[in-house]
C-alpha cells in the first residue's frame, strides 16, 4: 500500500485529529468535505456545520474555484502524486473576507475502498511576512547607493553591499575578515576620528562623523559614516552596522565656499581671491584649467584669476575685445549667456588664438558669465578642457558655486575702491590725498626699491594770487593741469599725492641724484606758461626733498622735514629745489660730478670686470665665478660699486654697464675655454631696467653665438626688486632665457620683495642667500635657523643654493652641515682680475673643504 494512502483501519484515528493544532480537512471521492476539525474552524473562521457536506470549493479562494474540481479530478483519475505528499504555500480566503498564507500538505486516503484526500493546513502568515521583510531589507541593502558594512564585535567586516564596493573600489573578497580601519585608512585620514567611531560603538552609542578615507586607487574621498551597534539580549554587542555616504563633492563645495568667504573677508586682494578659486577648481577637476576675467571699461577682458593656465595664454587672452563674434570668453561677456567651444580646432572666432591654444593642449572651452545683482555682466568664468570633454555635472556644480563667490569678491572689491575714492582720493585730480599718504607712508617706507625712499614736496608759488585774480574755477583748472604735468614727469614706480590746496607730494626711491634730477625736470616743466582762458599765466614751484632714514625714521617726521625744505625754498625766493639739509645739497652736487665721470668712463671703456670664485660645498671644486664691475678713476680714485652702480641706475647708465658686462664676461669665458682654464660658469648681474627691454633675450642669444660660449656656462643674476616692475613680464623674460639654456639666479634672496609664491613661480635654477644673513651665524641660533630655512626652501624648489659672504672656517663648516650647495666669499678669494684668477685656480687645492 502506498505511503500516502490511509486505509479504513487508519480512519479510526479521526478522534485524535480533532485534537491536533493543525487544521485537518477530509474530502471524499466526490470532493465533498467529510471532516473538518476545530483547528480548521479557527483557521477559516467558520463552523464545521457550514462546510461539512459541501464541495471543497467553499474553502478555496474564489479566484481558483472554477478550476479546482478539474485539478482534483485529474489527479484522482491519473493517480499522479503531483499535488500529494508535498507541502506547498497557498493563500487561504476566510469566511469573514480576510486572507492568510498557509502551508498545505495533502495525503490520499482510502475510505470504503474509495480514494479521498486529507489536507493538513498550518497558518504561516507570520513566517511569510517575516520572510518578505527580510527580502525587502536585503533589497534595500543591495540596491541603495550608500555603502553598508556589517562588522562583528571585533570590528572585522563580515558583509558589505555593492555600493560599498562601488564607493571604495574594494571587492567583497578583499575586505571580508579585515578591520574597517585597515581598509579605509589613508595617509590623510584623521586617526582620532576613527578612534572616536570605535569608542562610540564600544559604548553602544550610535554616531555620525565626517572623515577623509582612502579609495582603492589611493585617492582621498570624504564620507559621512553613521555607526550603529546592534546589541543582543544580554546587552553585549553582536554586530555593528556602518552606513557610509560619499560626501566628497558636497565637502568640496562647502569648503570652497567657506574658504573663499574667509579669503574675501581677509586682506587678500581681488587677484589673490580669484587665483584661489581657480586653483581649487583645478584640484577638484584635474582635466580643467580655470580662468576668471573682468570686463574693463574699455570693453576688453582683464584676467584677474588663473592657476594652471600657461602664462603665454594668459597674456594672449588678456585684453581680448568683448563681442558676440569673439572667442567664447569674450562672447559670454558680451551676450550674458554661456558660450561653448566644444572643439577649438574647428570652432569659429578663434582666429589668432587657435594655434597657441592647441599648442598648449587645450581642446575645448566653456565660458559662463558672472552676472551681478544689478544684472550687469561683470566678467566671465572660463573652463578650458585638456581632454575635449565638456565639463561634467561635478564641474558645473563647482562653477555654479564659484560664480556666486566671484560676485561677492567683485562687489567687495568695487565697494572698497568706491570707499577709497571717497575718503582717500582727491575728487578734482583723482590723486591720493593727504589722508592716504599718512596711512600708507609706513608701508611705502618698508617697500623694497632702489636706494632710499624720498619725499619731494611741490608747492606752487603765489597760487593764491591766481585764485584771487581769476577765481576758484580757473584755479581748479590750473590744479588739474599741474597734476597732469607732474604725472608725466614721475616714474612708473613713483606715487603722486595731492597733499594740499596747491601742494603735491611725490613718493619716490633711489639715491639723491634721482631726486635732484626729478626736481630739475619739474622746475623746467613749469617754465612754460599755462593758459587760463585766453590769458597766459606764468607758474613757479618750490620743491623740498627729505630722504629716509637720514631726515626721518618715521613717515610723519619725513613728511614734516620735506615740507620744511619746501618752505625754505619758498623763503629763498621760490622757483628752486632744496634738500632738508646743506650736507645733502653737497652730496647731491657730488653725485652730479660722479655721474659725469661715470659717463666718461663707460664711453672710454675704463671699467673692468673682476671675478670672485664660487666653491662647491661638498667637493670643494670650483663651481663658477661671479663677474663684478670695478672702476678706478684718474681723479676720483677707486670708486666702490655701491656708489657708481646706484648712480648708474639713477641716470639710466646701468643698461650700458649691464650689456658691457655681459659682453666682456662672455668674451672672457671664450678665452678660458680656448686656454683650457676650467671655469664652469660665469655669473653676471643685471638690473631691473634690463628686463624692461624686450630685446634682451635676442641680445644674449647673439652674444653667445658670436663668442661661441655654450648657454649653460652663462648665468644671469636678477635681484628681488626686478619682480616689482612687472611680474608677468619678468616671468616671461626669465622663461625665455631659461629656454635658451642660460642659467638664472635669484640674487640677494630674503632682503626685499620676494615671497614664497613669487619665488616658486619664477623659473630660476639658482638662489643666492645674501651675505647679511651670515652675520651672527656662528653665535645666534635664530640666524642659523633662518639660513637653514632658506637653504631648504631653495633646494625644495629644485634650486642650487649659493651662500655669499663666507669669510672664515666656522661659517663654512656650519653651511656645509646645513648641506648648502655652493659657497662664495673672502675665505676662498676676493674678486680677482682674469689673469690673477687663472693663477689662483692653478694654485687652488680643494682638499679639506668637504664637511666631515
Amino acid at each position: 500500500m502506498p505511503r500516502d494512502v490511509m486505509n479504513d483501519a487508519q480512519i479510526t484515528v479521526l478522534p485524535a485529529l480533532e485534537q491536533t493544532i493543525l487544521a485537518v480537512v477530509i474530502i471524499d471521492e466526490c470532493n465533498i468535505i467529510t471532516f473538518f476539525n476545530r483547528a480548521a474552524e479557527n483557521l477559516w473562521r467558520c463552523t464545521r456545520q457550514e462546510v461539512i457536506g459541501r464541495n471543497v470549493n467553499v474553502l478555496v479562494p474564489r479566484s481558483i474555484r472554477a478550476s479546482h474540481d478539474e485539478l482534483v479530478n485529474h489527479n484522482r483519475v491519473s493517480g499522479t502524486n503531483r499535488i500529494v505528499g508535498t507541502s506547498r504555500e497557498v493563500q487561504v480566503e476566510r469566511f469573514d473576507g480576510t486572507s492568510l498564507w498557509a502551508s498545505l500538505s495533502l495525503s490520499r486516503i482510502s475510505v470504503g475502498g474509495k480514494i479521498g484526500y486529507m489536507a493538513l493546513v498550518r497558518d504561516i502568515s507570520q513566517e511569510v511576512n517575516d520572510r518578505e521583510q527580510i527580502r525587502l531589507l536585503s533589497l534595500v541593502a543591495r540596491e541603495t547607493d550608500r555603502g553598508v558594512a556589517i562588522l562583528d564585535p571585533d570590528f572585522h567586516i563580515i558583509y558589505v553591499n555593492r555600493a560599498f564596493s562601488d564607493l571604495f573600489g574594494f571587492g567583497v573578497e578583499q575586505v571580508t575578515g579585515h578591520g574597517l580601519s585597515v581598509i579605509l585608512t589613508g595617509s590623510t585620514t584623521d586617526i582620532d576620528v576613527l578612534n572616536r567611531l570605535h569608542e562610540s560603538a564600544r559604548t553602544a552609542r550610535g554616531c555620525v562623523m565626517e572623515i577623509r578615507v582612502r579609495h582603492a586607487s589611493g585617492r582621498d574621498i570624504w564620507v559621512s559614516a553613521a555607526i550603529n551597534p546592534v546589541l543582543g539580549r544580554d546587552g553585549e554587542i553582536e554586530n555593528i552596522v556602518v552606513v557610509l555616504t560619499d560626501i566628497t563633492e558636497q565637502y568640496f563645495l562647502d569648503s570652497l565656499q567657506r574658504d573663499t568667504l574667509a579669503a574675501i573677508s581677509s586682506d587678500l586682494g581681488l587677484h589673490e581671491v580669484m587665483d584661489f578659486i581657480c586653483r581649487r577648481i583645478e584640484q577638484h577637476v584635474p582635466d580643467i584649467m580655470a580662468a576668471i576675467y573682468l570686463t574693463r571699461e574699455d570693453g576688453r577682458l582683464q584676467c584677474v584669476g588663473h592657476a594652471g593656465l600657461p602664462l603665454p595664454l594668459v597674456e594672449l587672452y588678456d585684453g581680448l575685445p568683448v563681442g558676440p563674434d569673439a572667442a567664447c570668453s569674450a562672447q559670454a561677456a558680451s551676450t550674458g549667456m554661456t558660450a561653448q567651444s566644444p572643439d577649438i580646432a574647428t570652432a569659429p572666432h578663434w582666429d589668432g588664438l587657435r594655434d597657441a591654444t592647441l599648442r598648449h593642449g587645450i581642446k575645448a572651452a566653456v565660458a559662463t558669465p558672472i552676472i551681478m545683482r544689478d544684472s550687469r555682466v561683470a566678467g566671465v568664468f572660463t573652463c578650458y578642457s585638456r581632454t575635449g570633454a565638456m565639463p561634467d555635472a561635478a564641474c558645473q556644480k563647482a562653477v555654479a558655486t564659484s560664480l556666486h563667490l566671484c560676485t561677492l569678491a567683485i562687489e567687495r572689491h568695487e565697494a572698497e575702491e568706491h570707499i577709497s575714492r571717497l575718503s582717500d582720493f582727491d575728487m578734482l585730480t583723482g590723486l591720493p590725498n593727504t589722508r592716504w599718504l599718512r596711512q600708507n607712508l609706513p608701508r611705502l617706507m618698508r617697500r623694497p626699491g632702489r636706494g632710499h625712499l624720498m619725499l619731494v614736496v611741490v608747492g606752487m608759488d603765489g597760487f593764491k594770487h591766481i585764485n584771487d585774480l581769476f577765481g576758484h574755477t580757473a584755479g581748479d583748472g590750473l590744479i588739474a593741469h599741474i597734476s597732469s604735468t607732474l604725472r608725466e614727469l614721475i616714474g612708473t614706480d613713483d606715487m603722486l599725492v595731492r597733499s594740499g590746496g596747491d601742494q603735491f607730494t611725490i613718493v619716490t626711491s633711489g639715491e639723491q641724484q634721482h631726486a635732484s634730477t626729478l626736481g630739475a625736470a619739474i622746475l623746467r616743466a613749469f617754465e612754460t606758461p599755462a593758459s587760463v582762458g585766453d590769458v597766459r599765466v606764468n607758474l613757479s614751484a618750490s620743491l623740498g626733498i627729505a630722504v629716509h632714514p637720514e631726515n626721518g625714521e618715521d613717515g610723519e617726521t619725513l613728511l614734516k622735514n620735506a615740507e620744511s625744505a619746501m618752505f625754505q625754498a619758498k623763503a629763498d625766493g621760490g622757483g628752486r629745489c632744496s634738500f632738508f639739509s646743506q650736507s645733502m645739497n653737497q652730496q647731491a652736487s657730488d653725485r652730479l660730478i660722479l655721474a659725469a665721470a661715470l659717463r666718461e668712463a663707460i664711453a672710454g671703456n675704463r671699467l673692468r670686470l673682476f671675478y670672485q670664485p664660487q666653491v662647491d660645498a661638498r667637493t670643494g671644486r670650483l663651481y663658477g665665478v661671479e663677474a663684478l664691475s670695478r672702476w678706478t678713476d684718474a681723479t676720483l680714485g677707486f670708486v666702490s660699486p655701491a656708489r657708481f652702480i646706484a648712480v648708474a641706475e639713477e641716470t639710466g647708465q646701468i643698461e650700458a654697464i649691464g650689456k658691457w658686462s655681459l659682453r666682456v664676461a662672455c668674451e672672457q669665458m671664450a678665452r678660458w675655454i680656448r686656454d683650457g682654464v676650467d671655469v664652469p660658469i660665469v655669473s653676471v648681474n643685471l638690473s631691473p631696467l634690463h628686463f624692461r627691454d624686450a630685446a634682451l633675450p635676442g641680445f644674449v642669444a647673439g652674444l653667445l653665438e658670436e663668442t661661441g660660449v655654450p648657454p649653460g656656462r652663462l648665468t644671469i643674476e636678477i635681484t628681488e626688486s626686478t619682480m616689482i616692475d612687472d611680474y608677468q613680464r619678468t616671468i616671461h623674460m626669465v622663461q625665455t632665457l631659461r629656454d635658451m639654456g642660460v642659467g638664472m639666479s635669484m640674487d640677494d634672496f630674503g632682503t626685499g620683495f620676494s615671497s614664497l609664491s613669487s619665488l616658486a613661480g619664477l623659473p630660476v635654477n639658482e638662489m643666492k642667500i645674501d651675505r647679511s644673513f651670515l652675520q651672527g651665524l656662528e653665535s645666534m641660533a635664530k640666524v642659523r635657523a633662518v639660513v637653514m630655512a632658506a637653504v631648504r626652501i631653495g633646494q625644495s624648489l629644485g634650486m642650487t643654493v649659493v651662500a655669499e659672504g663666507v669669510e672664515h672656517e666656522e661659517q663654512r663648516r656650519l653651511l656645509a652641515e646645513m648641506d648648502c650647495d655652493v659657497l662664495q666669499g673672502y675665505m676662498f678669494s676676493k674678486p680677482l682680475p682674469p689673469d690673477e684668477l687663472a693663477k689662483w685656480l692653478a694654485a687652488y687645492r680643494p682638499v679639506g673643504l668637504v664637511a666631515s
